[in-house]
């Protein structure tokens, strides 16, 4: 069994080795991963409704969330429209293995992306990291998920403009329900719910913790095993999708 996990994973990380090289690591894709969020955090911070100790945490979260999803979410719709997706799927690899390829590329890209921004962010802002492997682990398991959520979305869209809106629909609500811009504790008890469902909640918990804290707390390690279980789930149910959609 775990020889065979061992071939998926080595699989998977072709799949994104190629993934990479073909769509992610390109100047645009840079430019739009951070032109987005920081215009956000820029126009909150002007109008003095972000607290400067939300913005480490907070803009390295959807940096991630945006960055990740802008290509993850049309990776499998270009590769369906140009027909190279039926080769990939001729290849002796399961549904889960492919898409897990794809959010791999995602995954690597979203670590790029966190350092790049997280960075410069301590420096300017003054902010010691308390435990920076802490740090990197809910920057690695944040990466993931929001890979794994673009891959959902590009597994279920038919064609690009399909795909763009609808990780659009799900990453703009999460932005602003996420704790991101404003604490949990100050938001009303039903969006506080709502928040809840979102992983840019726990994204943004995990970090804003990490960065606090030398030791791992019990809410990290829960935001952590969340972050895990929403990757899963979503990889599994776009494999799913995605074998109905090619039916």
């Amino acid at each position: 069994m775990a020889r065979i996990w061992l071939q998926s994973l080595i699989k998977a990380f072709y799949i994104s080795k190629k993934d990479a090289r073909v769509y992610y690591f390109k100047a645009p894709n840079f430019t739009y991963g951070f032109l987005m969020p920081v215009s956000l955090f820029i126009a909150f911070s002007i109008a003095g409704q972000i607290n400067t100790s939300l913005i480490v945490s907070g803009l390295t979260s959807i940096v991630i969330l945006f960055g990740t999803t802008s290509i993850e979410a049309v990776a499998v719709v270009l590769e369906k429209q140009t027909g190279t997706f039926e080769r990939l799927l001729a290849a002796p690899v399961s549904f889960f293995t492919l898409l897990l390829g794809k959010a791999l590329a995602g995954f690597f890209f979203g670590l790029v992306l966190a350092a790049v921004i997280l960075a410069p962010l301590t420096v300017i802002s003054g902010t010691v990291v308390a435990n920076p492997v802490l740090v990197f682990i809910a920057i690695a398991f944040s990466s993931l998920t929001f890979s794994a959520l673009g891959v959902l979305v590009s597994a279920y869209a038919k064609w690009t403009p399909e795909a763009q809106m609808l990780s659009n629909f799900l990453r703009f609500p999460m932005a602003f329900l996420s704790g991101t811009f404003l604490p949990l504790e100050l938001m009303p008890s039903q969006l506080g719910v709502i928040s809840r469902l979102l992983p840019l909640t726990y994204s943004v918990e995990a970090l804003r913790i990490s960065i606090n804290d030398s030791a791992p707390t019990f809410t990290y390690l829960l935001d952590i095993l969340v972050l895990a279980l929403f990757s899963f789930i979503l990889l599994v149910v776009a494999a799913k999708v995605l074998q109905r959609r090619l039916e």
